[in-house]
């Protein structure tokens, strides 16, 4: 028996805007009609594989080796952000895939009244939810049982610039969000347009193990929708144990897929009956590769920076490098040039100097082209290069003829 949660409400019931006029009686602006969104996309991201597998990898990608400066007091910084034992990456790593899987990503900065000195600390995305006014952050641990404006659960931090005193300290939080047309508060995830795919992919492995389950002897999938609860599930399913008589062993080779409706009394589908041709995959795996190739066309990601895909055709170095290549000019660059933006802002605030402040990026196999400058090397691997230095204008094999005699082939600084 499978309570299948994909297709439940409102995974697809989103507002066509996330405007909410002077009417609003709530103290918040919901994000999805229950305000429970951002729980079903985590949900999926937690379910199937293979969203979550490119979700990993692209936040791991942007996030590189961590963050680098030559301004000694931002370098000190950098390796310690918060009395948690973080790290900046370890905190921006949070925020960057917040932001690829909800499209919306929070962390809080932390001073006193002077300045004096500066923390940052990450915020569950999910537990975020923007003040009807747009210029607070509420969290809270379980929006399904908001209490209202004296909720005591709730932490109300005004949006940064701005900062609310507590105790001897200040509080505030940067709330980054993803573009999207019509939407002025909340963004979207990117990959939200292929949202069907990612529901087709759960339901392609949700099927592949109920047929493991059955030693892929299932005579078929009996599809029933209006099944909006696991108690009402269950009364069905012990209906069913019942129904199953002496052949109760070749009954239970019947894979029986319960469906939630996607709004009160609007079901996904009509009732139907799937039958499995002996040994056959027959269209599903068809549909299990296509899923696939889809959800990497809506994260604008690379199979091969992916673990979850794997080639026949082997280990292709070249094609590695040249995606990673690709995906550093492109994808990581944006976002990595979003963030660095940010930060510096916040940096300049408290007297950190940011002009040196980079992202540490290392290609996931190691290749020098001979014939590529030592300033170009260099920029591609994530280092602070300089196009007048004579010392860089020379080819690597340059370099490498240069240095034989000792065998030494490091790139200069």
């Amino acid at each position: 028996m499978h309570l299948f949660e994909y297709n439940y409400n409102p995974l697809l019931n989103l507002f066509k805007s996330d405007f909410i006029d002077l009417n609003n009686a709530q103290d918040f602006i919901p994000f999805g009609e229950d305000n429970l969104l951002p729980r079903q996309i985590v949900q999926l991201s937690r379910e199937v594989a293979v969203h979550r597998s490119i979700l990993n990898s692209k936040a791991f990608y942007i996030a590189g080796k961590g963050f680098a400066s030559t301004d000694k007091k931002l370098s000190d910084f950098i390796i310690a952000v918060n009395n948690n034992f973080e790290d900046l990456r370890d905190v921006m790593y949070k925020v960057i895939f917040d932001e690829l899987n909800i499209g919306n990503a929070f962390f809080e900065v932390v001073t006193n009244k002077y300045k004096s000195f500066l923390q940052f600390y990450h915020q569950d995305a999910s537990k975020c939810r923007l003040s009807d006014d747009g210029l607070q952050v509420i969290i809270h641990p379980d929006w399904e049982n908001y209490k209202g404006k004296k909720d005591k659960n709730k932490i109300v931090l005004p949006v940064y610039p701005k900062y609310k005193r507590e105790g001897n300290l200040y509080r505030s939080i940067v709330h980054i969000k993803q573009y999207e047309p019509e939407f002025f508060y909340y963004g979207l995830p990117t990959w939200y347009a292929g949202l069907k795919s990612v529901i087709i992919s759960g339901l392609t492995d949700e099927w592949n193990k109920s047929r493991l389950e059955n030693q892929f002897n299932a005579s078929g999938l009996l599809v029933i929708p209006g099944v909006n609860d696991v108690a009402d599930a269950e009364v069905l399913h012990t209906e069913f144990e019942n129904f199953k008589g002496a052949n109760s062993r070749k009954s239970s080779r019947l894979i029986i897929q319960y469906l939630k409706d996607l709004s009160p009394g609007q079901s996904t589908q009509s009732a139907q009956y799937l039958q499995f041709a002996q040994n056959q995959d027959g269209s599903w795996m068809e549909l299990y590769n296509l899923s696939h190739t889809h959800l990497l066309s809506i994260h604008n990601w690379f199979k091969t920076l992916c673990s979850f895909y794997v080639e026949k055709t082997g280990f292709d170095t070249d094609r590695i490098i040249n995606e990673y290549e690709i995906a550093l000019n492109t994808t990581i660059s944006f976002y990595q040039s979003k963030y660095i933006r940010l930060l510096s802002r916040i940096f300049k605030e408290f007297n950190f100097n940011p002009d040196s402040l980079q992202f540490l990026n290392e290609s996931p196999i190691s290749r020098i082209n001979p014939v590529k400058y030592i300033w170009e090397i260099r920029r591609d691997q994530g280092l602070e290069f300089d196009k007048s230095d004579p010392r860089q204008q020379q080819f690597y094999v340059e370099l490498k003829n240069t240095f034989n005699a000792n065998k030494d082939n490091s790139i200069p600084q």
